[in-house]
């Protein structure tokens, strides 16, 4: 991969370093859509309020690095990406960026809060859906990404 970036200059590393970030934080999100959250509803009484304040404040300490590099990369892609990145293809990284951040701050954050008060089994399927868009829209980016990684190897 360093050879790829190297051979077809800063714009691959660009491309390199986003799909990583991506990557990274895509693992991320199924580990909690197919684990964590699943999990709280198995906690006896008191211990899934506990459990998820705890979650809740690692959470971002744990998904900012990935969202962050992913967020930056997208907009330099857009800025001044390589010929083998689409305009179109760094705008809809941006706007899948934006989709999930808005899904995460307004919809996810709460139902997490409400669920650190209290164990609510509608809040928690709420969340649990909530947490399947943007699982399903990270692993988009994620293919995304891949074909931008193909793109390079051409």
């Amino acid at each position: 991969m360093t050879q790829l970036a190297a051979t077809r200059g800063p714009g691959a590393g660009l491309v390199l370093l986003q799909t990583l970030a991506v990557l990274y934080t895509t693992g991320f999100v199924w580990t909690l859509q197919l684990m964590d959250y699943p999990m709280v509803a198995r906690l006896r009484d008191g211990a899934s309020e506990s459990y998820m304040a705890a979650h809740n404040n690692m959470f971002w300490k744990v998904l900012a690095p990935g969202l962050l590099v992913a967020g930056v990369t997208s907009v330099l892609l857009a800025l001044v990406g390589p010929p083998t990145v689409p305009l179109w293809a760094a705008l809809v990284m941006i706007g899948l960026l934006i989709t999930i951040m808005v899904l995460s701050g307004a919809v996810a954050t709460p139902d997490r809060d409400s669920l650190a008060a209290h164990f609510s089994a509608p809040v928690h399927a709420h969340l649990l859906r909530v947490s399947w868009v943007r699982t399903t829209l990270f692993t988009v980016w994620s293919g995304l990404d891949a074909w931008l990684i193909w793109r390079l190897m051409r």
